[in-house]
């Protein structure tokens, strides 16, 4: 198992916590907005395993708590939104798929959101870039279904992640939002965790180009 992320503090400590529990779990320090890296990324597991069976694009980033509405929206935070978000989907894929070709097959899953069906006022950016996830999930799925290979997406809720730790520690906010989900609470990391695993497993091995939601029924 490899871990990538670009926080490599939270990265190590997550991959040490998985070898306690007997897995064979490295990390390797990743920005997936830069193709080089989500390159030598895929290079590193090639060599130490020689083949790849199941990838999970799952880096991201979210809009703060006040954006700013869309004609005043800074360049620069459109474009590294974009970057992470969307383009880091496309780098991790684009270097992937040879190793999974080479394998013979294998399950992608990538992150979506909510915001690839829907949107809220002052999240343009976000917005483009899950609608964009969809897609690229979809295109995926046609392209490369012929050749054994599964893309899935799931689409998550609020999750109580280090992104919405700022609005779910606002007791009015967290309510406000609670009171929308038909379950009456927010996701735990877990929830999203095990729709990701089914995704990956032999029991979803007929399912090709769904972006499942994990939302509590926020959708509904």
């Amino acid at each position: 198992m490899i871990l990538a992320d670009i926080n490599a503090e939270d990265g190590e400590r997550v991959a040490s916590d998985l070898r306690a529990e007997g897995n064979d779990a490295v990390f390797v320090r990743t920005d997936v907005s830069e193709p080089d890296q989500c390159s030598a990324l895929v290079d590193f597991i090639k060599t130490k395993y020689g083949r790849l069976d199941i990838a999970c694009n799952n880096a991201g980033i979210a809009d703060g708590i006040a954006p700013p509405a869309t004609h005043e929206l800074p360049l620069d935070v459109w474009r590294r939104m974009i970057d992470v978000d969307l383009s880091g989907v496309f780098y991790c894929l684009q270097a992937e798929l040879p190793l999974l070709l080479a394998t013979g097959g294998g399950a992608i899953v990538n992150t979506a959101s909510l915001q690839s069906f829907i949107t809220f006022p002052r999240t343009t950016a976000y917005t483009a870039a899950k609608h964009g996830v969809l897609g690229l999930t979809k295109a995926i799925a046609k392209e490369y279904g012929p050749q054994g290979i599964r893309c899935n997406a799931v689409a998550p809720g609020v999750v109580n992640t280090g992104l919405t730790r700022e609005i779910l520690s606002n007791d009015t906010w967290r309510a406000a939002l609670e009171e929308k989900i038909p379950l009456g609470r927010t996701a735990a990391p877990e929830d999203v965790a095990r729709v990701m695993t089914w995704l990956c497993s032999e029991g979803a091995q007929y399912v090709n180009g769904a972006c499942v939601p994990v939302d509590g029924g926020f959708l509904t």
